[in-house]
């Protein structure tokens, strides 16, 4: 990624000010991703595409065509801007245990980031009730955009991260601690953009964080959380989904 690429990149997320390699940095950088990048699964749902998840492929999606993307699209990219930056990254593949009965597959990526000695979980590719934030990679119960999350070591090894939820622990994610090359996570994003088990292929899922709450779009249904309360409505056509991917959520598109 070259420096128009970078800079074109922290437009697009509505970042400015100085980068500096510290979590104050990476924090501010996560936010400004989360609020400016939707997490999206049209290419796969509506569209019947397997997104490409190359550096440049996704700079132009991404950045010019100012889309969004699901995981491996949103954190490979940010992953490579990380690195270009300055900082010390390696993707790891996860498994989404949140609501899950029985262990399911890995069918998910995340990042590490390593500042100095220590370690965080880093997400801007998760259209569920994931950390929001810089989550620390070391056992104990952490607070992350006024939310708490737990981090654990289980038996095999793996990390897992909790969060929680109406006075319980909800587990939500699980990985080993292992970088993944990134040419493995080909096959993943195969699998989730066309396996008929999987949620992206079933239904469609736009999610974006604001300041105070967040905006979804979940097949028809158009949800917006603020400090005031929850609002809701229906897209009755595609002309109503279009201008409600417009106008809440910056995505231009014309859905078949």
């Amino acid at each position: 990624m070259n420096e128009t690429e970078k800079k074109a990149y922290l437009d697009r997320m509505g970042f400015s000010g100085q980068v500096t390699l510290d979590e104050d940095c990476l924090e501010r950088l996560i936010r400004a991703h989360l609020e400016h990048v939707p997490f999206e699964n049209l290419d796969g749902f509506d569209f019947k595409l397997v997104p490409e998840i190359s550096e440049e492929a996704l700079l132009e999606k991404v950045v010019h065509q100012r889309r969004g993307g699901y995981c491996f699209e949103l954190n490979m990219l940010f992953g490579h801007l990380l690195g270009a930056l300055g900082f010390s990254w390696y993707p790891v593949a996860v498994r989404v245990v949140f609501n899950k009965p029985s262990l399911p597959p890995t069918a998910h990526m995340g990042l590490v980031v390593k500042l100095g000695e220590k370690r965080s979980f880093v997400d801007v590719g998760y259209g569920g009730p994931g950390p929001k934030g810089l989550l620390p990679l070391e056992p104990g119960v952490w607070q992350v955009n006024k939310e708490e999350f737990q981090v654990r070591q289980i038996e095999e090894g793996d990390f897992c991260i909790d969060r929680q939820q109406e006075g319980e622990w909800k587990s939500l994610l699980q990985f080993q601690d292992l970088p993944v090359r990134e040419v493995d996570f080909q096959l993943l994003n195969f699998y989730c953009a066309k396996c008929p088990q999987i949620l992206f292929t079933q239904k469609r899922i736009i999610n974006l964080c604001t300041p105070d709450g967040s905006k979804a779009l979940t097949d028809k249904e158009l949800t917006i959380r603020t400090k005031e309360g929850v609002t809701r409505r229906t897209c009755e056509s595609r002309e109503e989904l279009e201008t409600a991917l417009r106008e809440e959520f910056g995505i231009c598109v014309s859905l078949p």
